[in-house]
């Protein structure tokens, strides 16, 4: 039985948390795959591999050099850039010459699934095992054209168009499978950048807004005039009060951490409204959490502190239900956010910029130009 190493190289952060995960079932499924022919072994290397995504003439380059710097059977690489090749978005890449394999995280959408990826790593393996044994009758065009329907099944509700191509910065011929740039690819690219992000690591800076936010609503609740205006007021009205704090809170969110990117000379535009739009669902994804727990907690507190007869007694209604303290909780965390957003303000400022694309490229370029 020879030994296989796959050597998969993975970005900082999210990229990196998948590939470990991915490292662990591996080999067992290589195993099943070719039925125990070898013992497989996978290693996970960090590398940011480039620091913008507009230096993708720099990433392929990096693919090269491992190949060449490292005796590995299999070379699989994991970025958190979105990629575009002749203004499609690249989802898979397969280098020709050298048969390394690169994988897009952001392709893949929100968020992108383990067991896809997975298997994408798994379908390159055995793509280029079957074109080293020579099993396959079919030539190596043939192969790579139909390894679309395959890569197909990790992309629902967007279809990746097989195109080959070659490369100025590797000088070699490119598989290349790509989904359009329209609507439907666009905010697919989005939600996938929006997940490398991690919105969850910005709710945990927002903990201390909750609680500001809490302690104020609190207080406000145990007057009768917000028992009176959360009845009077109707659901558009909530709704429409709601979206005005979310959005106070957001915007203030960007201006005071300073998260919104601005077009400097020599930059691509298009990867500017990536990075600001990540930003922006990132933001809006952590927001939405915010105002759940905030809301789960005035409904709790509400149920727990105003007893029905006393509200009654208080704004003169005959009688009160579960749908008076479901509005009474919502109206309070629409006007505690408000108030919040100015302690959004004073959050720490590197973790909210680490929830951002372009203040992380920045950082691994600082952090690769000192070594």
């Amino acid at each position: 039985m020879s030994k296989r190493y796959v050597g998969i190289v993975a970005a900082p952060g999210a990229p990196d948390e998948l590939a470990r995960k991915i490292k662990e079932e591996l080999p067992e499924v290589l195993s099943e795959e070719f039925e125990e022919e070898h013992e497989w072994e996978v290693g996970v290397h960090v590398d940011p591999l480039t620091s913008y995504a507009e230096l993708t003439k720099e990433l392929f380059q990096k693919t090269d050099q491992y190949y060449q710097d490292r005796d590995w059977d299999y070379t699989i690489f994991i970025t958190d850039l979105p990629l575009y090749h002749n203004e499609n978005i690249i989802g898979i890449d397969i280098n020709e010459a050298t048969e390394v394999g690169l994988v897009s995280l952001p392709a893949y959408g929100w968020p992108p699934n383990k067991q896809s990826v997975l298997e994408t790593i798994v379908t390159l393996i055995t793509s280029v095992q079957a074109k080293n044994d020579k099993e396959s009758t079919e030539s190596n065009e043939e192969n790579r054209r139909n390894l679309k329907r395959i890569f197909n099944r990790y992309f629902k509700f967007n279809t990746l168009y097989y195109e080959k191509s070659h490369n100025d910065a590797t000088d070699s011929e490119h598989s290349i499978y790509q989904m359009k740039n329209n609507l439907r690819g666009y905010f697919r690219l989005i939600s996938g950048m929006a997940w490398a992000n991690n919105p969850l690591n910005m709710m945990r800076v927002l903990s201390s807004v909750v609680a500001l936010a809490f302690a104020t609503g609190s207080f406000s609740m145990i007057f009768s005039t917000m028992w009176s205006l959360s009845d009077l007021f109707s659901i558009w009205r909530m709704i429409a009060v709601s979206i005005f704090a979310l959005t106070s809170m957001l915007v203030w969110i960007i201006i005071s951490h300073g998260l919104w990117e601005r077009l400097e000379e020599g930059e691509d535009k298009r990867f500017l409204k990536l990075y600001n739009g990540a930003t922006v669902v990132t933001l809006v994804i952590s927001l939405v959490f915010y105002f759940t727990v905030l809301y789960l907690m005035f409904l709790t507190g509400s149920l727990v502190l105003l007893p029905p007869d006393f509200i009654i007694r208080n704004i003169g209604l005959e009688q009160i239900d579960i749908r008076f303290y479901l509005k009474l909780a919502w109206f309070a965390t629409s006007l505690s956010t408000v108030v919040a957003a100015i302690g959004a303000g004073v959050q720490d400022e590197n973790v909210m910029k680490e929830s951002t694309y372009g203040y992380r490229h920045r950082l691994r370029s600082q952090e690769a130009s000192e070594e």
